[in-house]
């Protein structure tokens, strides 16, 4: 009996990752899922080819013993979704230093965890896929969102560098870039940078903030994004990123016809935001 393909994926408890988890085993692959608490309730414990495992990509001890156990328990794999993270957004000003952090290691750093914990495995087989979730807020700026798409943007060059480092040994890596998605992203997973009033910032938080509600109230489904993962880590080519939905493309193509200059006075009009410069 020919073995099912196995694909690790992180952040796994809600949304995108909720979704590509569910997607791949219909899919006919098996799923080696984790999340920060597999004891909380969860729809995947009775689920005959998915195994949970707790982890915090933060845990640089965690990540290597848990890579470790699924490669031993499925006797290779053959995909790592980097999908945890969340989003700190507000103005640079109100950032702290631990909160830049944060934002940084679990976003960026969970990712380089998570490859350096596999990425033996994968040379050794002389086969494997990374695939991480990025964003379009990895190739564009927009405002509050500063130490975010610093994340996102170092992924972006990380990911990158990675594609040449790693072809030789057989080894893929592929970047999906979601826009807008209806998950807990604005919601739970989202930590706000605070300001003092006087500061000078309320206004444009909230129009800004009101601007990207909107936003993720009618942005895709997390589904849609899971889809594109699926074709990323299928994709034998050298393509390298792969923009998912509506809004995400729209941004993409826009950000490559219109000077840089036109884009930010459009986002700032958009956002509300005046200048006096």
């Amino acid at each position: 009996m020919t073995k099912k393909p196995t694909v690790f994926i992180t952040g796994t408890s809600s949304g995108i990752g909720k979704a590509t988890v569910e997607l791949f085993i219909r899919k006919g692959w098996q799923v080696a899922a984790t999340m920060r608490n597999i004891s909380a309730p969860n729809d995947f414990s009775e689920m005959e080819d998915v195994r949970l495992y707790q982890l915090d990509v933060t845990n640089s001890e965690l990540v290597n013993e848990v890579a470790r156990k699924v490669w031993e328990d499925y006797n290779g794999i053959e995909a790592v979704i980097n999908n945890a993270g969340y989003g700190a957004i507000g103005p640079l000003e109100g950032a702290t230093e631990e909160q830049i952090a944060k934002q940084m290691d679990t976003n960026f750093m969970g990712s380089v965890r998570i490859m350096k914990a596999f990425i033996p495995f994968f040379r050794e087989k002389r086969g494997g896929v990374f695939v991480n979730v990025s964003s379009i807020a990895g190739r564009i700026g927009m405002p509050l969102y500063n130490i975010y798409h610093a994340s996102k943007f170092a992924l972006e060059g990380l990911t990158e560098s990675l594609y040449y480092e790693l072809r030789p040994f057989g080894v893929r890596v592929k970047l999906v870039e979601p826009g807008p998605v209806r998950t807990e992203f604005n919601g739970r997973s989202r930590e706000d940078l605070i300001t003092n009033d006087q500061a000078g910032y309320k206004h444009i938080v909230l129009n800004v903030n009101n601007l990207y509600g909107g936003f993720f109230e009618k942005g895709d489904l997390p589904e849609t994004t899971a889809k594109t993962i699926y074709k990323a880590v299928n994709s034998k080519g050298s393509r390298l990123r792969f923009p998912s939905g509506i809004l995400a493309k729209f941004l993409m193509v826009t950000n490559k016809i219109l000077p840089g200059n036109w884009l930010r006075v459009i986002t700032s009009k958009v956002a509300g935001i005046k200048s006096e410069i």
